[in-house]
């Protein structure tokens, strides 16, 4: 009987111990905040399919505000001597300035899982303008022609994107995104008065994505 009390004993203490270190493995937010002050509060990555399509640096550096939120930066640099000469538009330079709001979940540390972003893109680059050229007199007919003119151009483009982002123990970042945006500038204008039609080449609307891979510090 008494090694039957000591079976039951033995067994109630295992499985206890078990409860107990199953809550420990489970983050609480003290454990969160921990893990998220050890790992630190900056960011830098670097984009992949920019550095090994375009060639062209795509580097953010991202401020992890709190778990919940963060804001940075994206720095874009188009290494392409003639980028214009594989398509009608292109950003030679650009900078893109967001904040983000995570929804992670007990298995990240804070400052990674899902996300999403409102961001306002401000770039610079080059572009190709159509000019139709007429008589804008139908009594006096001239010579219509194009005029083909690659011109320098600046845009704004406020947008919105969701992401997911990993992060490891190490402080080691992987991350996707995807969003558009649209931009304000890109406008063609046309005088009817001098007989001038313009057309440009460069979208209304942006894609921001990629895959990022960081370190956080």
């Amino acid at each position: 009987m008494k090694y039957t009390y000591l079976l039951i004993l033995l067994f109630s203490i295992s499985i206890t111990a078990q409860k107990v270190q199953q809550v420990e493995v489970l983050k609480n937010d003290n454990q969160i905040s921990d893990l998220f002050e050890e790992l630190g509060q900056n960011e830098l990555k670097l984009d992949l399919i920019d550095i090994l399509s375009i060639p062209a640096f795509d580097i953010t550096y991202e401020r992890i505000k709190d778990p919940y939120s963060s804001f940075g930066v994206s720095m874009f640099i188009n290494t392409r001597a003639n980028a214009s000469a594989s398509r009608n538009w292109t950003d030679k330079f650009s900078l893109t300035p967001f904040y983000r709001f995570y929804f992670f979940n007990k298995k990240d540390y804070g400052g990674a899982g899902f996300f999403a972003e409102i961001f306002t893109k401000f770039s610079s680059g080059k572009h190709d303008v159509d000019y139709y050229n007429y008589s804008p007199d139908p009594n006096n007919p001239g010579i219509d022609y194009w005029e083909n003119v690659e011109e320098n151009f600046f845009d704004i483009a406020p947008g919105a994107a969701i992401g997911q982002k990993w992060v490891n123990k190490k402080g080691w970042t992987f991350e996707i995104t995807g969003g558009v945006g649209r931009f304000l500038l890109n406008k063609d204008e046309n005088n009817e008065e001098i007989g001038r039609a313009v057309e440009s080449s460069r979208p209304e609307a942006l894609l921001r994505g990629g895959f990022s891979i960081g370190k956080r510090f």
